[in-house]
């Protein structure tokens, strides 16, 4: 310890490099080639759209594990840490749900499941672990979010972990009114992305430090134009006059409005 941040661990390092690795086998499987899901990811995903859309997910978490890489506190990555461990334990309880819709036993497969399967551990005791050693420091008046943005951090957050949940439990609830066909399983991992975002965000809240959360936002920031570069490339595919794609466009605008006002400010600070 020292009386300016918690040194990262080495160990959280190597992992979040390897997170680094899974992350751009997802990006150039789903993100750049979303048509052949069928050989290059862990189960055929249709419509294609649907696949791009889940690569689009994939392309905005890069950061989220690189920057990271360069941090040098813990109390400036720990805002990502528990909705990383939550995200990864829905996808794995997807998995086993859908086993069936899997293509086991391909190396895509293998790679998808141990993505899955060793964060949520890992990243529990890396959080138990720094956080026992964890410094204390008082938001300053400067760095505190302000109030307004903390309610809509709040508000948004809570709004995402509600659809995700009900969606993950209750699949039927979102597949009758998207914009593009769903499957149960499709459905289920797109909840896993939402719940994502959703406890980031009122993880940022409670951090309630601009500093503390800045490198967490470039996800925020990055989730619109990236499903809008995505479900572009296939348009034919898509519902356009559905109210949910609306919906849910403007619910990223307001994300990414608040990712970009958390990151403005030092990132040399929220590196060091």
């Amino acid at each position: 310890m020292n009386t300016q941040g918690t040194p990262i661990a080495w160990p959280l390092r190597l992992w979040l490099a390897v997170e680094v690795l899974f992350g751009i086998g997802a990006v150039l499987a789903i993100g750049r080639d979303p048509a052949n899901s069928a050989t290059n990811f862990a189960w055929p995903i249709q419509p294609v759209v649907m696949a791009a859309t889940l690569g689009a997910f994939y392309i905005t978490s890069a950061p989220l594990f690189l920057l990271p890489l360069f941090a040098k506190r813990w109390e400036n990555i720990r805002t990502m840490i528990l909705p990383t461990a939550l995200f990864s334990t829905v996808q794995l309880a997807a998995t086993f749900l859908h086993w069936d819709r899997f293509s086991v036993g391909t190396t895509p497969f293998y790679v998808w499941f141990d993505s899955y399967l060793l964060p949520p551990p890992i990243f529990v005791a890396a959080y138990l672990w720094h956080q026992r050693r964890a410094v204390s420091r008082a938001t300053s008046s400067n760095d505190a979010i302000p109030s307004w943005l903390n309610r809509l951090l709040i508000i948004c957050g809570s709004l995402l972990t509600l659809i995700a949940a009900v969606t993950f439990f209750f699949p039927s609830f979102l597949i009758p009114v998207f914009p593009w066909q769903l499957t149960p399983l499709t459905a289920r991992s797109l909840s896993g992305w939402l719940i994502a975002v959703g406890t980031l965000m009122l993880w940022m809240s409670r951090e309630n430090d601009r500093t503390r959360v800045r490198l967490a936002t470039p996800m925020l920031i990055l989730i619109l134009p990236a499903l809008l570069m995505q479900i572009s490339r296939f348009a034919e595919q898509v519902n356009w006059g559905s109210p949910v794609l609306w919906i849910g466009l403007l619910l990223f605008a307001v994300v990414g409005f608040c990712g970009l006002y958390l990151a403005n400010g030092s990132w040399r600070e929220a590196l060091n």
